[in-house]
């Protein structure tokens, strides 16, 4: 890519996302030197205004940031609306409190109201806008897929649906073509895209396409998500990548244990009326237990009984197969399929965390016959047990029900490889956001089978 070009790409988006930031914070700021700074025992003058100004214009960038609310032409329009008003609500709320702490009371909460409004409106307008002047100043890239096998090549089966960002004109099997015939085809196109193919090959071509000013997006494998969360060591003066068992500080779990033990009291606390109604519900329906036990494995496959609120048929498994819930699954009951969608069937689990067989963030608990499953076709599986199993964590934020457990496992470890206290906090205020989206609960394809128990004799 030409360099001016990308430079003045760069700096065009850049003032999109100063704009609206700073737009935002003006408006904040404005708010509280208008309408509140007279009632404070201290009023703020000048230098106080100023610093108020870089105080909500940093927690707003911050937030959007978590949120991926400035992720332009890499996620749909309406993904990127959609994050801006999460970032905009959380942040009217932090405002809000900041507001009343500084005015020792509970400030009013008209003023936010309108602003929230105002700036949701905006902020979706300038999602559009943006994606708009995004596809305007970046033309498709021209791509080819290399791949190794073909269950590479259908992982990146919706790479044609990008057709705004990527155009595929030629997909190329790794084995077939020799490095020289594929290096000049890539001197053809923008980009390529890697996935599946042997390690010794595929570096050669990304070294070529960086050489080359080329792009190279590569699908990394098991052991490349291992590496990337490695220590860097100097070792006989040469760099050395440290890997090892996932281990942190005292301090660190110790910090953990407490945030699970706060978080979840505060949980239980505020959504006991919520509870007690699904409760109530799921007895009225069926007559049925309220609560679902179910064995599952947890850090160094201790297994311990996850809690759910029952959202199948007492007898959804009276076949002894276990099975992941699928698309238009008739073992769910009406009141199952709302409390599921609202991701309301998961917290009973604060009490798995409160106890602490669970933590917030990790990987999600498997059942022990699925885990066998999956050990036997991925034996690498067995490295999610590093940790403590999680309520929420990087597959569930970025993937999907879904999803496929490679994916998942993938995501799973690169969590417990950049594990940190900053880390979980991103991972919880994300997590707000998915209840909100509807995809992240397809069931996976009809009638498929994960695991079959052993029938007692």
């Amino acid at each position: 890519m030409n360099r001016k070009k990308y430079i003045f790409e760069k700096l065009i988006l850049g003032f999109l996302k100063v704009f609206i930031s700073c737009l935002f914070a003006f408006s904040v700021s404005w708010c509280w030197k208008t309408f509140f700074n007279d009632e404070v025992p201290v009023p703020f003058y000048r230098l106080g205004h100023y610093f108020m100004f870089a105080i909500v214009l940093l927690s707003y960038v911050f937030i959007a940031k978590v949120y991926g609310a400035f992720e332009i032409g890499t996620r749909a329009v309406t993904d990127v609306a959609f994050s801006q008003v999460v970032t905009i609500f959380i942040w009217q709320v932090i405002c809000y409190m900041l507001f009343s702490l500084l005015s020792f009371r509970l400030v009013r909460i008209k003023e936010f109201f309108i602003m929230f409004v105002i700036f949701s409106v905006f902020a979706m307008l300038w999602a559009a806008f943006a994606n708009r002047v995004y596809f305007i100043v970046h033309k498709p890239k021209r791509t080819i897929v290399v791949y190794g096998n073909i269950d590479s090549y259908l992982s990146l089966k919706g790479l044609r649906s990008m057709d705004r960002r990527f155009n595929v004109i030629k997909t190329i099997n790794a084995t077939k073509i020799p490095l020289d015939e594929l290096f000049g085809k890539i001197m053809e196109v923008d980009a390529v895209f890697l996935c599946g193919v042997a390690s010794e090959y595929r570096n050669e071509v990304v070294k070529f396409c960086i050489a080359n000013r080329r792009v190279a997006y590569v699908k990394p494998k098991i052991s490349d998500t291992i590496i990337r969360g490695s220590r860097t060591i100097q070792l006989l003066n040469i760099p050395i990548y440290r890997c090892a068992r996932a281990g942190n500080n005292f301090l660190y779990y110790a910090v953990k244990r407490a945030a699970d033990i706060v978080f979840s009291l505060f949980c239980i606390i505020i959504t006991s009326p919520v509870m007690l109604i699904t409760a109530a519900a799921i007895r009225i329906y069926d007559g049925g237990p309220v609560f679902y036990r179910q064995e599952r494995y947890t850090k160094d496959r201790k297994i311990f009984k996850i809690i759910k609120f029952r959202s199948m048929r007492v007898d959804a498994e009276k076949d002894g197969i276990a099975r992941l819930a699928c698309e238009n699954d008739e073992r769910i009951t009406p009141v199952g399929r709302i409390i599921r969608k609202l991701r309301i069937d998961e917290l009973p689990q604060l009490f798995n965390i409160l106890g602490g067989s669970m933590s917030v963030v990790g990987p999600r608990p498997e059942r022990p016959e699925i885990f066998s499953e999956y050990e036997d076709t991925m034996p690498e599986f067995a490295l999610r047990l590093q940790v403590k199993a999680g309520l929420t964590g990087y597959a569930q934020v970025y993937g999907k029900y879904n999803t496929p457990p490679y994916d998942k496992l993938q995501m799973d470890l690169l969590y417990i490889s950049k594990q940190s206290i900053i880390e979980d906090l991103k991972l919880m205020l994300v997590t707000f956001k998915i209840i909100f989206v509807s995809d992240s609960t397809e069931g996976v394809k009809s009638g498929q089978i994960t695991a079959e128990r052993k029938k007692k004799k």
